[in-house]
């Protein structure tokens, strides 16, 4: 259930609308073997030729291929203003042995697809049409971002997923070929303000997409509109786009690489994320050539080839954060992943759909841009990885990370304790969900700090100079927060984009699972004293036998919604992007209607303790037994009511 849910709030889905493909020819490779230019680079950093790097990068891609049955994978590297290669490894049809290309092979690029609608917002924000600072109600037509918290949500809140909302699973309910436009859609996925404008990250497809609104309704092009023709003509991306692959024209289709699941070790072509409307959280397609115009773009400060779509200046703002409370840990920059690695400053974005991982990464103090996308998510460890493996392999010198101190122990123990990611729901019954995305923090031996996160142990110690910081070994790095009254209330994850929040007891994920184990165990004896008075003559009176029926089938109650848990497990866990459209599934109104009779079943069993010592007959024994069970039904009924089982709605 955490695998899929994991993989889930990851995604940004799918196109709509469609692109004319264009029939350029791509370009040839560059030569492998041509030395980097002579220029002046920083004195740590050794020149070094392209083919090092190349032959480099073939290897990692070569071993991950190897290990995580990877179909196919995409990479680009760019390099003091050039293509240092752009190509592909695999296959695009394992069926059909046909081969990936670097050029005109289109990989789906999940979120990486934010980073267009942020550079749009820019752009806009340059022509005097968009104030970063006011309230994005200012320029939304037909809808309206309801008042909270005394604060307006602005566009720099949204491009540091700052606004506040909770996350929406209806995002990906919209099939492809729909008709609903994005403003009807935003306006009926519209999520509940949970914090405070600035207060928390919190990543959010449903924002990134009320941003391509506003793009929408401030230029007066659609966004699929503005995209094509104000960016990607422009820089020539000829091999990229927004459609569906539903949608898309032959060639396109015929140019898309197929997406796989890994099932005993053989290939399945996997069901592909549709969000239709909110399309520009996630839909596009591109190849690694268009991708490696897109990084030169960027490290050219808003320009490339001649092309200049943003004055440097608004592009050095770009990269620049709206927020300063966790300088030294990752953060967004005007929509960009924003992070400090080996002591240089890094940008990018990841991306994921059902299918495909991608990411991409800008060192501009290196003039280094990568490019990595792979057809299956059987693993991410590629890439997560790949880009920081180039950029030890640029600057070729030892990784000094932090150390553990140890007279940091003593104040260890104000980290610890259990957290919970901010990025789920609040007020529907998705938020069930967020019990899977438990984390815990305790203090580390020798002075540092342990962080278990679905079931995997990650070492942090305190960063020096940098309050409340703490870096692992690969030079990861998390942030606490503090109250006006200075007590750890959340910390920041190293992406730069996830927040969570300190939790207490009632909160506690793992009260759920003490409050059903508990209700189990009572149900299970109530019924096993119930076979074993079978056939023999026990005191009651009628009132005492009615209650111990009741009882009875309150156990049976308990059991059908612990099984209708388990289907439920079971049904997400293999859950295909096909059946969102059709959500909520069966087991998830399974649950629901079981979880309504428990809490039924609990409210009669309060009612009947007092008729049960005062009128059953019964012994002092199954007094307290009946009790006690009781209790662990309320119990049990008050935490679904607490994670929004029942009584709440559903996307």
């Amino acid at each position: 259930m955490r695998l899929f849910f994991a993989v889930l709030l990851m995604l940004a889905a799918t196109p709509c609308g469609h692109k004319a493909w264009a029939q350029t020819p791509p370009p040839p490779d560059p030569a492998p073997s041509t030395p980097v230019d002579e220029v002046e680079l920083p004195a740590f950093e050794p020149t070094r030729p392209q083919a090092v790097l190349e032959g480099f990068v073939d290897g990692v891609v070569a071993a991950h291929r190897r290990e995580h049955d990877a179909p196919a994978v995409t990479v680009s590297v760019v390099r003091n203003g050039k293509i240092v290669f752009a190509k592909a490894y695999g296959e695009k049809d394992v069926e059909a042995g046909e081969p990936a290309s670097g050029y005109d092979t289109l990989f789906r690029i999940g979120s990486v697809s934010k980073t267009f609608t942020w550079t749009a917002v820019m752009m806009l924000e340059e022509r005097g049409l968009i104030d970063l600072d006011a309230d994005v109600n200012t320029y939304l037509k037909d809808m309206t971002i309801p008042e909270a918290f005394g604060a307006p949500v602005t566009m720099n809140d949204l491009m540091a997923h700052r606004a506040g909302f909770e996350d929406t699973l209806k995002v990906f309910t919209y099939p492809d070929d729909g008709d609903i436009s994005l403003t009807d859609a935003l306006k009926e996925t519209m999520p509940k303000r949970v914090y405070p404008p600035g207060a928390r990250t919190s990543y959010s497809n449903w924002g990134s997409a009320l941003a391509a609104k506003i793009v929408e309704d401030v230029s007066g092009k659609s966004y699929r509109a503005f995209l094509e023709q104000d960016i990607l003509k422009p820089l020539a991306m000829t091999h990229t786009t927004i459609a569906a692959p539903s949608l898309m024209n032959e060639d396109e289709r015929a140019a898309l690489a197929t997406g796989y699941d890994v099932k005993a070790g053989a290939y399945e072509p996997a069901e592909l994320m549709q969000i239709g409307p909110f399309a520009p959280a996630g839909a596009m397609a591109s190849t690694a050539a268009d991708m490696a115009q897109w990084m030169l773009f960027h490290l050219g400060r808003g320009e490339h080839d001649g092309v200049r779509l943003m004055r440097p200046e608004t592009h050095e703002r770009m990269w620049v954060r709206a927020f300063d409370d966790r300088a030294s840990g990752a953060d967004l920059a005007h929509g960009f992943m924003s992070s400090v690695y080996r002591d240089v400053a890094t940008f990018g974005h990841g991306g994921a759909t059902t299918a495909f991982y991608t990411n991409m990464t800008l060192v501009p103090e290196l003039d280094l841009g990568v490019f990595v996308s792979q057809s299956t998510t059987n693993d991410r460890t590629l890439v997560s990885d790949l880009g920081p493996l180039v950029i030890d392999h640029v600057l070729d010198r030892p990784m000094t990370p932090a150390r553990d101190d140890p007279q940091f122990e003593e104040r260890a123990g104000a980290f610890a304790g259990n957290y919970l990611d901010n990025r789920r729901s609040f007020s529907l019954f998705e938020k069930l969900f967020a019990t899977s995305s438990k984390a815990t923090v305790t203090p580390a031996q020798g002075g540092g700090l342990t962080l278990i996160e679905g079931g995997e142990a990650e070492h942090y110690a305190p960063l020096p100079g940098a309050p409340d910081t703490f870096e692992n070994r690969k030079g990861e790095r998390i942030v606490f927060g503090r109250n006006e009254k200075g007590r750890v209330t959340h910390f920041s994850d190293g992406s730069g984009v996830h927040s969570y929040d300190r939790i207490g007891l009632s909160s506690n994920p793992d009260y759920l699972n003490l409050a059903l184990g508990t209700a189990l165990f009572f149900a299970a004896t109530t019924l096993l004293g119930a076979w074993r008075r079978q056939g023999r003559d026990v005191e009651q009176t009628k009132l005492g036998a009615l209650l111990g029926f009741g009882a009875m089938a309150a156990s049976i109650v308990t059991f059908v919604f612990a099984g209708a848990t388990l289907w439920l497990m079971a049904d997400l866990s293999s859950l295909g992007a096909a059946a969102l459209q059709s959500y909520p599934t069966a087991s998830v109104v399974s649950v629901r209607l079981a979880g309504l009779v428990v809490f039924a079943a609990a409210l009669a069993g309060l009612v009947s303790l007092w008729p049960a010592w005062a009128k059953s007959g019964w012994g002092v024994w199954r007094k307290l037994h009946h009790t006690v069970f009781a209790l662990a039904l309320a119990g049990l009924a008050s935490v679904l009511i607490f994670w929004n089982v029942i009584f709440a709605g559903t996307a």
